[in-house]
């Protein structure tokens, strides 16, 4: 896959301990939702191209993201298919779907979705399915890239050191 545009910035607010583990406990109960929509033969059949190279875990994702926003200073531009299978772009497009990323016009902020349920679960795996391309042969590839605001590593990257350059200054009132 050759794209310009292969990377997406993400933000996470500083300092806030209780919304990172409110965050963290809403994406392993988007976990267990999404493993036990699975267990429906008809609904695992119909999502199978989500989980054909491997079946996304939306809490493990949940948890490497957030302690490489961490290590990053709280603000990180990744590629999207920076792993082999694409894994990445798939869980990411995933917790987009279902309002764990936000995106404010340039970056995506980590958000708390007030709601998740089955079908809220459901709706946002038969969306992302719905996005790709058919190679023929009956290949059929998703590219959730279609739906997400993705930008350039070089821009990605200048993003990432302004971000990091903004949060070292502290404004003093005198």
């Amino acid at each position: 896959m050759s794209l310009s545009a292969t990377h997406v910035l993400l933000e996470m607010p500083k300092g806030r301990p209780a919304f990172e583990a409110a965050w963290l406990a809403k994406a392993a109960e988007a976990e267990a939702l999404w493993s036990a929509a699975q267990e429906d033969r008809e609904f695992h059949d119909r999502v199978d191209v989500l989980h054909a190279d491997g079946i996304p875990d939306l809490a493990a994702f949940a948890r490497e993201t957030l302690d490489e926003l961490k290590q990053q200073d709280c603000v990180a531009a990744f590629e999207l298919y920076a792993d082999e299978y694409g894994m990445f772009s798939r869980e990411f497009g995933f917790m987009v779907r279902l309002g764990f990323f936000i995106h404010d016009g340039v970056c995506y902020r980590m958000a708390l979705p007030r709601l998740l349920t089955t079908e809220l679960v459901h709706q946002a795996a038969v969306g992302l399915c719905a996005v790709g391309e058919d190679w023929g042969d009956d290949v059929f590839v998703l590219t959730p890239e279609r739906q997400l605001h993705m930008h350039r590593r070089s821009d990605a990257e200048a993003w990432q050191s302004r971000r990091r350059a903004m949060g070292r200054f502290s404004v003093v009132n005198a």
